[in-house]
């Protein structure tokens, strides 16, 4: 692999985090919010340089809205065109709660029964010689309780076979296979392709104009490159031809925020929104990441591990509940989000390289929680 030089690379991120602030967009509306703009603005450029990062876009939300946006560096290396608010980041496994909401809903009517296995809505069974995922819900999907690895080997378009490693519904194992069966399932439930599902109960009624499941013309015109450790394109890269619930997700950051939105909203009417018992059910502590049932527990939330609800990851704060999930994809895309829904707070950070992980992660613990 032919490699750009070091230094123009650094110079090229440096002069693009330089222009940052003069790029960020301003919200019709902004709201006081705990996060420290000015501290953001001073520290992203330097953690970008130090993580080869060439691209980074960061959303802020105080009192359940946009509070303010922060667009840095360029979509790809030695490239001029900068990271904006249309820039299309792959958003990775923060798929997967896009995917919990629409099955919610279909719960909501009747559709899917969140315990019945799901084995029971298809002609045939998902695997063959694999008995314990007769037994799979969708509940068990949502909560990461299936047994299933993340993926078979060679990925899920290969067909191999699956490992169901544990009885379902006892032990936590993070899974995009268990989320892709599930998919399996709603298709057959509505009659329709995923992406089309997801187009018409999410897509359109929160306006996410600039969001797709699959690789498309407009995806491409507005395309961030993944890039690799070094901070340079991957001599080739996956494009994304068939939805997948796990992790096919291209979006604007701001799309992806007004999904946060509206799980973030006190009216639940819209015919879109889950209702606030389905809602609180997606956010209940279910399992902990180690397995075992949250321990009941008297008075407020306190510091504390990581639980699944259905779909999200959460973390007990002095504050209420952190909900969170991050976004990894092997074509070079790290992606992260948290918000409080009794706060009515919560920051979305997309990156368009591997070392996007330890700049979001470096960059939270420097600023604090929103």
């Amino acid at each position: 692999m032919t490699r750009r030089p070091r230094s123009l690379l650094i110079l090229g991120i440096a002069l693009a985090g330089a222009l940052a602030v003069l790029r960020a967009a301003e919200p019709s509306r902004v709201s006081p919010v705990a996060i420290p703009v000015n501290r953001v603005d001073a520290l992203v450029p330097g953690l970008m340089a130090k993580h080869q990062v060439p691209g980074v876009a960061i959303v802020a939300i105080a009192d359940r809205q946009i509070a303010w946006e922060r667009y840095y560096g360029i979509r790809t290396a030695g490239q001029p065109a900068p990271v904006d608010a249309s820039t299309r980041f792959e958003a990775a496994s923060m798929t997967k709660p896009l995917a919990a909401h629409v099955a919610l809903k279909l719960f909501e009517e009747g559709r899917l029964d969140l315990d019945r296995p799901l084995r029971a809505y298809l002609e045939k069974p998902y695997l063959a010689g694999a008995p314990r995922h007769l037994k799979i819900t969708a509940r068990m999907v949502l909560n990461h309780t299936t047994g299933f690895p993340n993926w078979r080997p060679g990925g899920w378009l290969k067909g191999g076979p699956v490992s169901v490693s544990s009885e379902p519904g006892t032990k936590v194992s993070y899974s995009g296979e268990a989320f892709t069966y599930l998919q399996h399932v709603l298709e057959k439930i509505t009659g329709e392709p995923f992406e089309r599902t997801v187009e018409r109960r999410l897509f359109a009624p929160l306006g996410m104009a600039h969001s797709s499941l699959t690789w498309t013309d407009a995806v491409a015109k507005a395309a961030a490159a993944g890039h690799n450790a070094e901070g340079q394109v991957p001599a080739s890269r996956e494009l994304f031809q068939r939805a997948n619930s796990a992790y096919s997700l291209y979006c604007a950051p701001r799309d992806y925020v007004r999904f946060l939105l509206e799980l973030m909203q006190t009216d639940r009417s819209a015919p879109h929104s889950l209702s606030a018992d389905t809602l609180g059910q997606m956010l209940t502590r279910a399992t902990r990441v180690d397995g075992t049932p949250p321990p009941a527990r008297q008075g407020g939330p306190a510091p504390g591990p990581a639980y699944y609800g259905l779909g999200w990851a959460i973390e007990k704060s002095a504050d209420g509940d952190r909900i969170r999930h991050g976004g990894s994809n092997g074509t070079g895309f790290r992606c992260y989000c948290e918000w409080y829904p009794t706060r009515g707070t919560g920051l979305l950070i997309m990156t368009n390289a591997v070392g996007g992980a330890a700049l979001w992660r470096e960059l939270i613990a420097q600023i604090g929680e929103p």
